[in-house]
């Protein structure tokens, strides 16, 4: 479908245009008709097969070069760094628990779900940008590989974002970012995230199945919507199941 506009910031289904002709690149770079490309055909010809303006190929590939995809080299082109095209779990990029399991070669599922609310004290509330008082909905649950568990998750939601609707009927129980976009219209953009290591309480250590001694590795988070605004802090405990990448850029 040839885009009639020059912004990129037109949505199609939440979707800004130019993230979808990212994908598209990236699955073809993987294994389609790029696969055993070390570069990328020029602007103009890339419009054209994809069907969109070069503003639009110009802003995509701009996001493929901050995630070090690609490097646009002047006299050279758009030069593709296949060993992060192959990185399969950056913790620099946003972390969605079931594709990543999948990336392993084993089967996500939940288990020990929880939903209920409670009243954000004073460090939640200032991390949601909320009042002290206010109302967060609080989603507990335990994350298998196959018949593993890999990652314990809590996330809190500001009960404000489901509006005058009874969250008590919607189905908390999927992916947090499918929730936030489908049932909040709210969709992630960026989040500020705190790495360290953690032996977890009891409660979360004995759903985990650990040894004596054997830490995981805690991601804190704030995820923020494209406005900026903070709309969920989250806490997602990692078992040495994973072996996780980050991408750092010099220039």
């Amino acid at each position: 479908m040839k885009d009639s506009s020059s912004s990129s910031s037109i949505r199609l289904g939440g979707a800004v245009i130019s993230d979808r002709i990212v994908a598209a690149l990236l699955e073809e770079l993987r294994t389609g008709c790029y696969a055993e490309a070390d570069r990328l055909p020029a602007e103009v010809d890339l419009a054209a097969q994809l069907g969109v303006s070069r503003t639009v190929i110009r802003d995509a590939l701009s996001e493929m070069e901050r995630a070090g995809y690609i490097e646009r080299v002047r006299g050279i082109g758009t030069v593709v760094n296949r060993t992060v095209l192959n990185l399969r779990s950056r913790l620099d990029q946003k972390l969605e628990y079931y594709p990543l399991i999948r990336s392993f070669g084993s089967y996500p599922h939940a288990d020990g779900i929880q939903i209920y609310p409670i009243r954000a004290g004073a460090e939640l509330a200032r991390d949601l940008a909320i009042a002290p008082g206010d109302e967060v909905i609080c989603i507990k649950k335990r994350i298998l590989a196959d018949t593993t568990p890999v990652i314990y998750s809590i996330d809190y939601l500001p009960r404000a974002l489901f509006g005058s609707r009874d969250y008590t009927r919607i189905d908390l129980s999927g992916g947090v970012f499918d929730i936030l976009e489908q049932e909040c219209s709210q969709q992630i953009s960026s989040n500020v995230a705190h790495l360290k290591a953690s032996c977890g309480d009891e409660a979360i250590r004995a759903a985990m199945r650990l040894a004596p001694g054997e830490a995981m590795l805690l991601l804190d988070e704030i995820c923020f919507n494209r406005l900026c605004h903070p709309v969920m802090r989250s806490l997602s405990y990692y078992t040495n199941f994973f072996d996780f990448s980050i991408l750092r850029k010099l220039l």
